[in-house]
């Protein structure tokens, strides 16, 4: 009698099964969770009894049963931004090289791999050394150093052409306007200190960052940091444009006279052209000051000197 139940308890379970089935073919056919359904089905079919009690039971909680409200006084919603640490990625920071090496690997999937991990890296700093990728042997590695350049430089192209036409409109007395002019010079000088523009150009943008430069100077002076006078005045000096050079390391001096900078780069334009009288003037000045030499500048007097 006892074999009859378990047959007849094995028969309705096998119909409430293919009824499920049955239910998901007809009534569900979008859904993609196809795999959930037919593992529940094979958990039904295995468990008599107990696997469709269970899954009956987990549907009416989950339909029927209210849980109450929750409690979320401790919850924040919250715009900040949070800083997420990822961790490193070690496989491929192992394989990463100074761009100089990987532009003599002889390998040519190792060259590509290592200018392709320089490339998903910081590369502020080395735009010069990928532009001498340019002459790499390997036509793939140059392709990689040419498309990133020029994606590069184009948008630095357009945020100078963005910032000048500001100018033009009158609009540079806006906070908004001087801090982008600000960031802009900043970023220009770095850029334009590594050479990777071509001679030409080089000088033209030269002249858009002199007069960047004296827009922000004419309006804000304050944000006319001594930094941005050292890389005005060295990239003016590289190109022989002394006379600027020294209208821009004066009011340099004239804005920070307690630094040793503007003592230096005034006397470092008179060291390279050589002239003499004016270089001793501007030592005179420095001694009088109260600012301390280094070793560079006490290097120069000794040089002039002879």
């Amino acid at each position: 009698m006892t074999g009859w139940w378990f047959f007849a308890l094995l028969l309705v379970n096998l119909v409430v099964v293919a009824v499920y089935l049955l239910w998901f073919l007809l009534f569900k056919p979008e859904r993609d969770n196809r795999a959930q359904f037919i593992m529940q089905a094979v958990i039904m079919l295995l468990c008599p009894l107990v696997g469709p009690l269970f899954f009956l039971c987990a549907f009416l909680k989950a339909r029927f049963v209210e849980l109450g409200h929750r409690d979320l006084s401790d919850v924040e919603f919250s715009k900040r931004r949070h800083a997420v640490r990822l961790k490193a990625d070690e496989e491929r920071e192992r394989n990463i090289v100074p761009v100089e090496e990987a532009n003599i690997l002889s390998d040519q999937e190792k060259k590509r791999a290592n200018m392709l991990n320089i490339l998903l890296g910081d590369t502020q700093e080395n735009l010069a050394a990928i532009a001498l990728a340019l002459d790499s042997d390997d036509s793939e590695v140059a392709h990689y150093a040419a498309s990133f350049l020029q994606s590069r430089l184009d948008a630095f192209r357009e945020r100078v052409r963005r910032q000048n036409q500001v100018i033009e409109e009158k609009k540079a007395r806006e906070e908004p306007c001087l801090e982008e002019m600000h960031r802009l010079i900043w970023d220009m000088i770095h850029i334009l200190s590594q050479k990777v523009l071509t001679d030409v150009e080089q000088r033209d943008t030269v002249g858009q960052l002199e007069r960047l430069c004296q827009a922000l100077y004419e309006q804000d002076r304050g944000r006319m940091e001594p930094g941005c006078y050292s890389g005005l005045f060295q990239l003016l000096l590289d190109l022989q444009a002394y006379e600027q050079a020294e209208g821009w390391a004066e009011r340099f001096a004239a804005q920070y006279p307690d630094q040793l900078q503007p003592y230096k780069l005034r006397m470092k334009l008179y060291f390279e052209t050589g002239q003499t009288e004016p270089f001793f003037a501007v030592l005179e000045q420095l001694r009088a000051s109260h600012v301390e030499f280094d070793h560079e500048t006490l290097e120069w007097i000794r040089l002039m000197r002879r």
